[in-house]
């Protein structure tokens, strides 16, 4: 994909024998102009990054030390991670491509790691959201069970099965592109899109119907609605990159303008990796009068729904 990715920035090589003047001239404007679309969409991914970096750095220093961790943060936590990691593997990337634009070469070798990592922290982003969708529709639909019954350990050792199958598949991938040439990230996105599109759809709506029929349920409302943003966020932001990957390489169905489509798609992946820590923190400071809460607390307030009576009342008394 990196190859693919920045063999896109490459000015075509024109043959000036083959046109007039009038056709040189239209096609190097369009080759500009892509060039400057292009340059623009790095710029975004990069200033994205940044913001990106830190907004998830704060939810894992927030999660990982300062609160005490349930079933539902250690999704959570697992996700800030595979979003940071997203992030900080795309960002070399980015800047390499800004570089090949300047000085016209490319240097691929350097960046394969910095790739699959990058694929593997996309991967496994999906596949946790499905978990935490699953997760919730159960907690929702089977409330009895889920908080009698349900294993303690389940949601640790989800997330352990998630980053073990994804650091899997994206070293499987290493391996073949690197010997025997073979691309299969196309299929590797059509086989996780099958698994996770069906089910995050189903628990979208069925989080959505819950919403609208307990909404009076300010507790519970708060935290189900900031998992439907993040489900609805990553159906229009991230998921696009696998469909338009998926259309270019398993069907090979090529369309206009693909190169600048599949690089705006990036773009919106980058965008969805960036927004989950601003919906944390606008959950967490929906009410008024929590200006003066320390964000330990308000993040607090947003994931501790299901903890019981007595440790409520002991997180009001440390407000």
């Amino acid at each position: 994909m990196t190859s693919n990715l920045s063999a896109t920035y490459q000015t075509p090589e024109l043959n000036f024998t083959d046109y007039n003047d009038t056709d040189q001239q239209y096609n190097l404007v369009q080759v500009a102009s892509k060039q400057s679309i292009y340059l623009l969409f790095c710029v975004l991914m990069v200033i994205i990054c940044i913001l990106g970096l830190v907004g998830n750095g704060i939810v894992i220093r927030l999660l990982g030390f300062h609160i005490k961790r349930n079933p539902f943060t250690t999704y959570i936590l697992n996700l800030a991670v595979a979003d940071f990691g997203v992030l900080l593997d795309l960002f070399p990337l980015v800047i390499h491509e800004i570089a090949s634009m300047l000085i016209k070469k490319q240097l691929f070798h350097l960046f394969i790691i910095p790739f699959h990592l990058f694929l593997m922290m996309y991967l496994a982003g999906q596949l946790l959201l499905t978990a935490i969708s699953m997760d919730r529709c159960v907690t929702v639909l089977f409330p009895i069970w889920h908080r009698c019954h349900r294993p303690p350990r389940l949601s640790t050792t989800v997330c352990v099965l998630i980053w073990v199958l994804c650091f899997l598949l994206s070293g499987v991938h290493m391996i073949l592109q690197m010997m025997t040439m073979t691309e299969i990230l196309g299929y590797l996105f059509l086989a996780i899109a099958l698994l996770c599109l069906p089910l995050i759809t189903v628990s979208s709506l069925i989080l959505f119907i819950k919403i609208c029929f307990k909404s009076q349920q300010q507790r519970r409302g708060k935290l189900l609605t900031a998992i439907l943003f993040l489900l609805f966020f990553f159906l229009i932001l991230a998921f696009p990159l696998s469909a338009i990957w998926i259309m270019l390489s398993v069907f090979h169905f090529f369309f206009l303008s693909a190169d600048i489509v599949l690089h705006a798609c990036l773009v919106c992946a980058c965008l969805n990796s960036s927004i989950n820590p601003l919906i944390y923190f606008l959950m967490a400071h929906k009410k008024r009068g929590q200006s003066r809460q320390s964000m330990k607390v308000a993040m607090q307030r947003v994931f501790r729904e299901e903890e019981n009576p007595q440790e409520q009342l002991e997180l009001s008394t440390q407000t």
